[in-house]
């Protein structure tokens, strides 16, 4: 019986000639990375050290992802009953992974017999020795010929079987071997974070060797991964029921006193770190040199003070350095168990926004409510105690990153009113944040033109002033513009203000091409913002600020008119809301969030110049909203992980970074065109069209059925 299915299936002429492409797609895959040097360059990386490479792990990757393709593609041309889980005998897929590895691993091996035949350095420069000794394992093409078709055959075989084998075992699988992957492509930045004494060195010389991953750390990282995939979907309720056992059980003095404990340490915490690199501080100068490594260097630090007699007198009998080092001590225990649980807890709940399914319920039970309440304060409290500590956590090159995601974070939420609320196309936003990264020059810079020379703190407001004015002297020419006309409308003002603060016209004033510089750093007090790892605080009360504004618009007044306008203008006109007004609001206050972001920008950099504001930033900000999700908030953050994050990661890859963030944007899109954490409005609209477009479909299906073949 299974043969009579299998047959029809494999060795139909459509699903063979689908399979035959996809096995010629998946090969040319193959030699493109190689022929760009791809595959040489990241060979000299090793995912385990001396075991396999990232170059050899990439073929493999394509020639698995080409077998799971051909599968999928194969399980969705197949016609089964309406009402009937479409599935394929396991034999007929392997058979199909097979066919298409064998495709991959014969176009390889005709390659590198071709390459030790022929020069190909003329025409492809990358094909070099050190690649054909890759792909024939170092030795002569001639003898490993049969030895790369039969890889490429069982890989296509591996990822067909691991397509078809159930998701509750797949998705563990799939997810531990990614892990190990990313994480051996990531090991420099692992070294920066794990680079401190104490635990951290320990996990680092675990986990790392010089070459790439241990093979115990490759096992452990496998391992806890596929652990953590299984019991994830039972972790919410733990915590529900641990968060229930703590407010029933423990009383409310307790709970009082740990959260002072906790909030004390954390700000003792940060303050040292903020403070233990400025040089106006003389008793803390002998930290300075901890920073210049890249390091937090907090313990080095401490041991340090410990010999100055300032720091080591006693405090109620007690050696202050001791002390110090037992509250972070404390801190940083209950930090990581926060970091659990408020993970655990934001992205369930993230997760369940996004169901199509979910109905709110009124609480009727007043121990039920209190108990959401208290989960929700202590997932909130543990969740900003992770967010000011990753700086210390991380160190300082990630803060640097995180502070680059922050800016476009905060341009993101700006953005998200005029877009994602108000539903106004704007291409050209990025001159807002050149408004605000430029007023605030004109105004603290001493090499300005007006020389006044004031505090960032005293130059904020006006700044956001005179930028939401600017803001509204762009939105008031484009009432009437909607669509692609806005977009080309904004696009034109965005170039527009690049070129006039490049203008010789302005050049008294905005210093031409060559900028304002000598921009003073943020300072609180005699304490200098110098340094991402400082910065990092001050953008994060900037989004934390935006994140707010927009929660609250969106359930306003103002906001429902902005959700009417941009699902029909003519409609909400007609309703009675004045789309005009409304109009300029959207882009005055997405005008005065963009300019906090330039001129933190302004703050960071010191100088500014007009090439740092070309369209590229807008076209960025309005990414990250796709990516995540028009109209989210949650979507905002992951977008700018994503999309500002990511490409800083892979900054060790060279040039060949920007290729892999196509090729995982490409796939983010094709998976979920919604966007990562869509807006649950949204989610449902496209839901519904699906539903609608799936039924008309299945009646197409339904009247030409006896063409395709029947699986029982």
């Amino acid at each position: 019986m299974t043969t009579s299915i299998i047959r029809p299936i494999v060795l139909n002429r459509k699903n063979a000639s689908q399979t035959i492409m996809i096995g010629i797609y998946s090969g040319l895959v193959a030699l493109f990375v190689c022929l760009i040097g791809m595959v040489e360059t990241f060979g000299e990386r090793d995912i385990i050290g001396g075991i396999i490479s990232m170059g050899h792990t990439m073929l493999i990757v394509i020639a698995m992802g080409g077998g799971a393709l051909a599968v999928n593609k194969l399980r969705e041309s197949t016609y089964v009953s309406p009402g009937k889980e479409k599935h394929i005998p396991l034999l007929a897929g392997i058979l199909v992974g097979i066919a298409t590895g064998l495709i991959v691993g014969t176009m390889l091996a005709f390659f590198a017999i071709a390459a030790e035949l022929i020069d190909m350095r003329t025409v492809f420069i990358n094909v070099s020795p050190g690649l054909l000794e890759m792909l024939t394992l170092q030795k002569p093409a001639s003898q490993v010929t049969f030895t790369i078709m039969v890889l490429g055959t069982v890989m296509g075989g591996l990822g067909a079987s691991i397509f078809q084998i159930p998701p509750r075992i797949r998705m563990p699988l799939v997810l531990g071997l990614s892990s190990v992957v990313s994480l051996g492509m990531l090991r420099d930045m692992a070294k920066i974070i794990l680079s401190r004494e104490g635990w951290p060195s320990i996990l680092l010389r675990f986990l790392v060797q010089n070459q790439g991953l241990s093979i115990a750390g490759a096992i452990t990282i496998f391992t806890f991964t596929v652990i953590l995939v299984i019991i994830w979907p039972h972790l919410p309720a733990v915590y529900d029921k641990t968060v229930r056992i703590v407010v029933t059980y423990v009383p409310n003095w307790i709970q009082l006193s740990l959260s002072i404990l906790f909030a004390v340490a954390l700000a003792l915490r940060i303050l040292w770190f903020i403070a233990i690199s400025d040089k106006d501080l003389p008793l803390l100068s002998s930290c300075q040199t901890t920073e210049d490594s890249g390091d937090s260097g907090l313990g080095q630090c401490i041991s340090t003070l410990s010999n100055d007699i300032s720091v080591t007198t006693d405090l109620l009998g007690a050696n202050f350095a001791t002390l110090i080092r037992s509250t972070i001590t404390i801190f940083e225990m209950l930090v990581a168990v926060g970091i659990v649980l408020s993970i655990i807890f934001v992205l369930w709940q993230m997760w369940q926004r996004t169901q199509s399914t979910r109905t709110s319920s009124t609480v009727k039970d007043l121990d039920t409510a209190l108990i959401q309440i208290s989960k929700r304060n202590i997932s909130m409290f543990f969740g900003m105690a992770l967010l000011v500590s990753l700086p210390i956590l991380l160190g300082v090159f990630p803060s640097e990153v995180l502070l680059n995601v922050g800016l476009y974070m905060l341009m993101g939420f700006g953005l998200n009113i005029v877009v994602g609320m108000a539903g106004l196309l704007d291409l050209g936003y990025v001159a807002f944040f050149a408004v605000g990264a430029y007023s605030m020059a004109l105004l603290t810079s001493p090499r300005a033109s007006i020389e006044l020379g004031i505090s960032f703190w005293a130059a904020l407001p006006i700044v956001i002033v005179v930028t939401g004015f600017t803001g509204l002297l762009v939105g008031a020419p484009v009432l009437r513009m909607r669509g692609d006309y806005l977009a080309i409308v904004t696009l034109g003002f965005g170039e527009i203000a690049r070129f006039l603060f490049l203008s010789d016209w302005f050049k008294p004033w905005l210093g031409g091409a060559q900028g304002i510089i000598l921009i003073p750093p943020v300072s609180i007090g005699n304490v200098q913002l110098i340094g991402p790892h400082k910065l990092y605080y001050l953008i994060i009360i900037g989004c934390l600020a935006a994140l707010f504004i927009s929660a609250r618009l969106r359930g306003s007044r103002v906001g429902r008119a902005w959700m009417a306008m941009s699902e029909d203008e003519q409609v909400a006109e007609t309703m009675g809301i004045n789309t005009v007004y409304y109009k300029l609001l959207a882009f005055g206050l997405g005008a005065m969030i963009a300019s906090m972001s330039g001129a933190v920008f302004a703050a960071k950099l010191g100088t500014i110049f007009p090439h740092s504001f070309n369209v590229l930033v807008s076209i960025t900000a309005l990414s990250l909203l796709i990516v995540g999700g028009i109209g989210s908030l949650p979507g905002i953050i992951v977008g700018a992980l994503v999309l500002v994050g990511l490409p800083e990661l892979l900054r060790e890859f060279t040039e060949f970074r920007l290729l892999i963030y196509g090729a995982v944007l490409i796939f983010m899109m094709l998976a979920r065109p919604e966007g990562l954490i869509p807006r649950v409005r949204h989610t449902k609209k496209l839901d519904t069209e699906e539903l609608s477009q799936d039924a008309w479909l299945h009646d197409e299906t339904d009247d030409n059925h006896n063409s395709g073949v029947e699986l029982t």
